[in-house]
């Protein structure tokens, strides 16, 4: 199938799943006329990507893909027509052209940067999206099949959706899908401030606030030397932070370390290791989660017909795909609000707080059980059943409770809050953001009492999320997922922060106001700087760190080519099954490998490789050069087939060997 003939395909697929997406909208919830179209595409997106994820269970992925799509739209023509709501759906079928440009011009640059840019675990994405598209629904752990691989992989199955129809790279497919989903989130984070302060200008600065906002890190650079060395010592660094340097105060001179930056390093002392600024939200899960939560905030309570609490009840089933801790906390926190209104209105009807339980809360906890990632490989662990693949999931869970209470940085590592030096840093690792608690609190009493429930349910996620510093976790995400459970209250703190600071600030001194703006201007140094080091990527892009366009000249032509059952033995796991969508059992996690694997990458035997199940051999000539003669003999040994070879400049070149005749 050709370029052309693939684009068309994409398109076609989107416009489906986008139309339905649209008539749902009109047809169930009351929304301003501006909103509408992006609205409706947003939430196509998403009840389409669920759909597929629970067609894919049972059917080939293509044909899930589509009939996902189409179940979107054929819900929405029904509800149109069965609602008589033909004639609201054209009156409202408008493009506002500067919506529209925002949302064109943001999907460009962020698909730009992140097409020169292959940070934050690239290794796992690529591999599970292009296992995704062949059909892993819900994916195996690509490096041991053996194992489930209970991820938050939602965003990563729209990737391999937009791989596998449009006939594109899993690199520039899930590229693509995290522009889509910033972009979305940067517009529809435009209309809540919008509608809160009743002012474009309220709408612009919460989406600029919201793209920036971060920590303030940065500001321990201004302390003596003296000061931030003995600050230093009270700093166990971790993950990223402790390859910079093992000394906080020695990597705050020094380029971040990680792998597949873009042409200028990123520096350590503007980065953040407990809030992912948006602007760097290049992970595998991208702005997805802040897009459906959005999404639910600006339709929650606006649905004409009961219907329209079933698509609440569906959103929430994929926000459990992607961000588990925010749909966990939205159901205690629903729950907790229907019992205190239950309590306090003995004497009202309740139809719709039970209405609310059921699809709120029942319904997307059912789902959530089977569905397939976190919430589901949990429910098998603590039900002790089999996975898909018949064995266990890759991730364990141990949480326990924590004292003495502390913040984690993925960088910084544990900030005790009873321990002067780590309660600085982990004060400026948050930033000043958590100042703006009491304003969330009163802003979700005067929603209860509004009847915008919403606000209050918001209100308390954001004191639920408080409780995380008195909890730990010893599985095998490490102890930086831990930080995941404090991240709902800052994240929706930094959505709300110009709208409650908006009112608050209306009348205050003039002094408190540039104070207060200040602060906020403080908070987005960070953003800033990195926002301007990752555009320099815009022009250089690349595959990824671990692979490069031969890499894809092989894979355009081998890409789920070989057997079903073949596995290709890789000194570089990810990069083969990447490539050919084929397992390897190499590894007990991604940054541990088995001694089996070891000991066969030691010794590179073609019958030794065989005879452990593996059929091909892929190497490059980095990897061939490295060798030394007996392992070149070996592998030039007359059972050894070339099956496929793909040379470049300077004499580089990828080579897929047969190792099938090595009996």
């Amino acid at each position: 199938m050709d370029l052309s003939m693939n684009l068309l395909n994409l398109l076609l697929w989107t416009l489906i799943w986008a139309l339905g997406g649209y008539l749902i909208l009109v047809s169930l919830f009351k929304l301003q006329q501006h909103e509408a179209t992006l609205l409706g595409f947003g939430l196509g997106l998403v009840l389409q990507a669920w759909v597929s994820n629970l067609l894919g269970h049972f059917f080939a992925p293509v044909p899930a893909f589509w009939a996902a799509a189409g179940t979107v739209l054929l819900i929405g023509m029904l509800l149109t027509t069965l609602l008589k709501s033909w004639k609201s759906a054209r009156e409202q079928f408008t493009f506002p052209i500067g919506y529209w440009v925002a949302f064109v011009l943001l999907l460009y640059i962020f698909f730009m940067i992140g097409h020169g840019l292959a940070i934050f675990d690239d290794y796992q994405n690529l591999p599970t999206t292009s296992f995704l598209a062949v059909g892993s629904i819900p994916p195996v752990f690509p490096l041991n099949p053996k194992l489930s691989f209970d991820y938050h992989y939602l965003m990563l199955l729209i990737a391999a959706q937009s791989m596998r129809l449009g006939g594109i790279f899993p690199w520039v497919a899930l590229d693509l899908t995290r522009a889509v989903f910033f972009s979305l989130a940067m517009i529809y984070v435009f209309f809540l401030g919008k509608r809160l302060t009743r002012s474009l200008i309220g709408g612009w600065f919460t989406a600029l606030f919201t793209a920036f906002a971060g920590g303030l890190r940065w500001l321990l650079l201004f302390l003596p030397g003296r000061a931030l060395a003995v600050i230093s010592d009270q700093i166990n660094m971790i993950g990223s932070g402790i390859a910079t340097d093992p000394s906080l105060k020695l990597a705050f001179s020094k380029p971040w370390a990680i792998e597949g930056g873009g042409p200028l390093p990123f520096l350590f002392a503007y980065g953040n290791g407990f809030h992912t600024v948006s602007v760097m939200e290049h992970g595998g899960t991208g702005m997805m989660g802040l897009t459906i939560a959005l999404l639910l905030i600006l339709t929650f309570k606006r649905w004409k017909h009961p219907a329209g609490m079933a698509v609440i009840g569906a959103l929430l089933a994929a926000q459990a795909l992607v961000d588990e801790i925010w749909f966990g906390y939205f159901l205690a926190a629903f729950v907790i609000i229907a019992l205190i209104h239950l309590i306090r209105q003995k004497d009202q009807p309740h139809r719709e707080i039970w209405l609310g339980l059921v699809f709120f809360v029942v319904i997307p906890a059912l789902f959530a059980l089977f569905q397939g990632g976190v919430l589901t490989g949990t429910a098998k662990q603590l039900l002790n059943l089999g996975s898909k693949a018949g064995s266990e999931s890759y991730f364990s869970n141990a949480f326990y409770l924590r004292w003495p209470p502390a913040i984690i940085s993925s960088h910084l590592g544990e900030l005790s809050l009873l321990n002067p030096a780590q309660l600085l840093v982990a004060l400026l690792e948050v930033g000043p953001i958590f100042l703006l608690l009491p304003l969330m609190f009163a802003w979700g009493k005067k929603g209860w009492r509004s009847n915008q429930v919403i606000y209050a349910i918001l209100a308390v996620m954001v004191a639920i999320s408080l409780f995380s510093v008195f909890v730990g976790y010893r599985g095998d995400a490490g102890i930086s997922a831990t930080k995941r459970l404090s991240l709902v209250g800052t994240e929706l703190l930094t959505v709300f922060a110009v709208p409650l600071l908006w009112y608050w600030l209306r009348h205050r001194p003039l002094n408190l106001k540039l104070i207060v703006v200040g602060m906020m201007l403080l908070c987005c140094v960070g953003g800033i700087v990195y926002f301007a080091i990752e555009t320099t990527a815009m022009q250089v892009p690349q595959e990824s760190y671990f692979l490069d366009d031969l890499d894809a000249k092989v894979e355009s032509q081998y890409w789920d080519k070989l057997e079903e059952d073949a596995m290709v033995f890789d000194l570089i796991p990810s990069r083969a099954a990447t490539v050919f969508a084929r397992p390897l059992a190499s590894n007990n996690t991604w940054y541990e490998t088995t001694a089996d694997y070891s000991r066969l990458a030691s010794s590179l035997d073609p019958y030794a490789l065989h005879a452990a199940g593996y059929d091909y051999l892929y190497l490059g000539a980095g990897e061939w050069d490295d060798f030394s003669e007996t392992v070149q003999e070996r592998l030039s040994a007359p059972c050894v087939q070339l099956h496929y070879e793909v040379t470049g400049a300077r004499g580089d070149f990828r080579r897929l060997l047969d190792l099938r005749g090595c009996q």
